[in-house]
């Protein structure tokens, strides 16, 4: 759980808000997701090389007959309901983070063990 907020707080250090990461072309932005969850697994490896390896498959890999991979549908299905409560005037996108949203994604797939 501490490398998990430790890296939290160094990844959205550089972080990204929505706003900005929409203005982006959508291969800029495939691109961004991709090098970030690369280099939340890499940092992750050294100290859990099996969750790492789980994350990275649950975002990379395309089940049969599907056209993005569990992961990304579950993180296109969280940023689409951001994008709804900032229409509602709910939620800022220039103060929500990608990463933030990234992170918050893997924690309900891989929940911290508790102690």
């Amino acid at each position: 759980m501490r490398f998990f907020l430790a890296f939290f707080v160094l990844m959205t250090a550089q972080a990204m808000s929505l706003k900005d990461f929409n203005a982006r072309p959508a291969a800029d932005r495939s691109a961004y997701v991709a090098d970030f969850i690369d280099k939340m697994t890499t940092d992750l490896r050294a100290k859990n090389p099996e969750l790492a390896q789980s994350i990275r498959t649950w975002f990379a890999v395309k089940s049969e007959g599907k056209t993005s991979s569990e992961g990304m549908e579950r993180l296109n299905v969280e940023l689409g309901a951001v994008e709804i409560q900032a229409q509602q005037g709910k939620a800022d996108l220039s103060k929500v983070q990608l990463e933030s949203v990234i992170v918050w994604v893997v924690k309900q797939k891989f929940p911290p063990p508790s102690k």
